[in-house]
């Protein structure tokens, strides 16, 4: 089983433990752990497995908040490689003058296994191993040379993006903005225009967790600016910034801007999706388009699509994290409508 681990799991063990007056020995009483293992679970340097956190769970009365901390998953092939990439990480950091197409490829592989997991754990789980992974990147980018070294600088700066973007979901919001920037100043200069699109989507996704409209708006704009971004990429960001500027109150230009992008989605095929953005499709925009139409005090038509673009996704994605503004704007638009 892959296993990921809040990394916030020994300080909210050891709030739960005080809160209840026990110490170690009284808690070894309750859940019948030992006294060496709690406190190196308190401490961080023992990682509980998911039946472990259970049991700590029902014995501190947490109420699955503990047990929620702690996700096992299945080993996929995808995870399997991204274990089997780190040791080519790790030759790759002692060689950085010596990449070769497969570490490239390897390297991708193993951020397409994080990115997936994404889809089903707790950001702050898997935010230890990125940044991690992304410090790595930044050193092997900055050395590597070679036939190899655009493909290599390229993967570095999706990991940046991908660690900006957890840190969003986690509500980090300087250092979400810090690293969402750069890796669209490295995706610009690397010429590859959707991955600087995406970072000012994922810009855009931050602004709306803080709710300043203007600022939502100025994000997912630059998005749509980008020269060279795919259909799939403009189109999304177009209808992103229609929410937007419906909740600016600006009405007319948000139309106006609607009109264009549904122009556009007639246009955009499947065949533009990009594996990096693996979820923007043609079924996805109708989430976009159901956030486009709540902006608009269009609740029918906001819930209709909604309802659509939630439904198509698989069912793990819909449980995910980063799904739950289109969950409760799904709910507000069937209330309003």
């Amino acid at each position: 089983m892959a296993r990921y681990v809040d990394p916030r799991f020994p300080e909210r063990m050891r709030m739960l433990r005080r809160a209840r007056g026990l110490s170690l020995k009284g808690l070894y009483r309750i859940a019948h752990v030992s006294v060496s293992s709690l406190s190196e679970y308190e401490t961080g340097r023992r990682r509980p497995s998911a039946e472990m956190a259970r049991t700590l769970d029902l014995a501190l009365d947490a109420g699955g908040r503990l047990a929620a901390m702690v996700v096992e998953t299945p080993r996929t092939g995808t995870v399997e490689e991204a274990e089997e990439a780190s040791d080519r990480v790790a030759h790759a950091v002692n060689a950085p003058r010596r990449i070769d197409a497969r570490t490239v490829d390897a390297l991708a592989r193993a951020l397409a296994a994080h990115r997936r997991a994404d889809d089903d754990a707790d950001p702050a789980m898997l935010l230890p191993a990125v940044s991690a992974g992304h410090a790595q990147m930044q050193r092997l980018a900055s050395a590597a040379r070679g036939p190899h070294t655009h493909a290599l600088r390229v993967v570095a700066a999706e990991w940046t993006q991908f660690t900006g973007w957890l840190h969003a979901q986690a509500r980090h919001d300087g250092e979400a903005v810090r690293l969402l920037t750069e890796s669209a100043d490295q995706a610009v200069q690397l010429g590859v225009p959707n991955l600087a699109c995406q970072a000012w989507g994922f810009r855009g996704f931050l602004e709306r967790q803080r709710g300043v409209p203007a600022r939502i708006t100025r994000a997912f704009q630059t998005a749509t600016e980008v020269p060279g971004a795919s259909r799939l990429h403009r189109v999304d960001a177009m209808l992103n910034t229609v929410h937007g500027l419906g909740l600016m109150g600006e009405k007319r230009q948000a139309l106006d801007l609607l009109g264009q992008a549904n122009d556009l989605t007639t246009s955009a095929g499947a065949d533009e999706v990009d594996p990096v953005s693996y979820w923007l499709t043609p079924t996805w925009l109708r989430i976009p388009m159901g956030m486009a139409y709540l902006g608009l005090d269009r609740a029918g038509d906001a819930a209709e699509n909604l309802r659509a673009g939630l439904g198509a996704l698989p069912a793990d994605w819909q449980r995910a994290e980063w799904a739950a503004e289109y969950r409760d704007a799904l709910t507000q638009a069937e209330n309003a409508a």
